[in-house]
């Protein structure tokens, strides 16, 4: 990822990071399955793309210790705010390709939207490093439907996209504002399609389980052995 579009990244979260947000969204909806992929308690986790802390401050339940990376100043500033009552959440602000990983540390690393702005084949091996035997890397993000299955995907996920915006959310609409900085940041967004992610995680993680599940949004769960 070339410096100018991390800048570009950095700035769009300090953006969206000021807004008002949704109480459910495509990415919390997944939230109760990441939780399942855990042990019933760890040591240590780490969480990549933290955001606002909405899932640290649900792994920081499960573990003695969370470290919560962002690359948005902001949001990291207003997850230490909601995160108050987490003394074990050690939130930072820094870009993961040039983290300094530990070695054998975590018995999880979480992450969820964030790995589309990552080059994999740099960060996947990192992260192997840094998770400790039968460590598990639990990744949620983004998809780009593609085929006969993209399709099937598709005609489901949208109506129930339109009843959870509406039972869930309770009639939140959003600003002109958040709805312009959300379009600027999509605008150089860029997914992998479902041969994509078989491919990729396959042949780096060997043994990786890739699931496909509707809003757009495929998981990855493999063990370090």
């Amino acid at each position: 990822m070339s410096e100018t579009m991390n800048q570009k990244i950095q700035k769009d979260f300090d953006r969206i990071a000021l807004l008002e947000q949704p109480m459910w969204n495509h990415n919390s909806h997944y939230h109760r399955f990441l939780l399942k992929q855990l042990t019933l308690h760890c040591d240590n986790i780490l969480e990549i793309g933290c955001g606002t802390g909405k899932l640290s401050r649900l792994l920081a339940q499960r573990a003695d210790r969370v470290t919560a990376i962002d690359l948005s100043p902001k949001m990291i500033e207003i997850a230490k705010q909601q995160s108050q009552d987490y003394a074990n959440i050690n939130f930072q602000v820094a870009d993961i390709l040039k983290w300094r990983f530990p070695v054998s540390q975590f018995d999880a690393i979480v992450s969820i939207a964030t790995f589309h702005h990552l080059p994999l084949e740099r960060l996947l091996p990192n992260l192997e490093i840094a998770l400790k035997p039968g460590g598990k890397l639990i990744v949620l993000d983004l998809l780009e439907n593609e085929g006969i299955q993209g399709i099937v995907n598709n005609a489901i996920a949208i109506p129930l996209n339109w009843l959870f915006q509406i039972c869930r959310n309770r009639g939140f609409r959003p600003t002109r504002e958040t709805v312009e900085a959300w379009r600027e940041h999509l605008r150089t967004d860029k997914y992998l399609t479902q041969s994509q992610v078989q491919y990729i995680y396959k042949n780096l993680l060997t043994g990786a389980n890739v699931k496909i599940h509707l809003f757009w949004r495929y998981s990855i769960v493999w063990k370090k052995l």
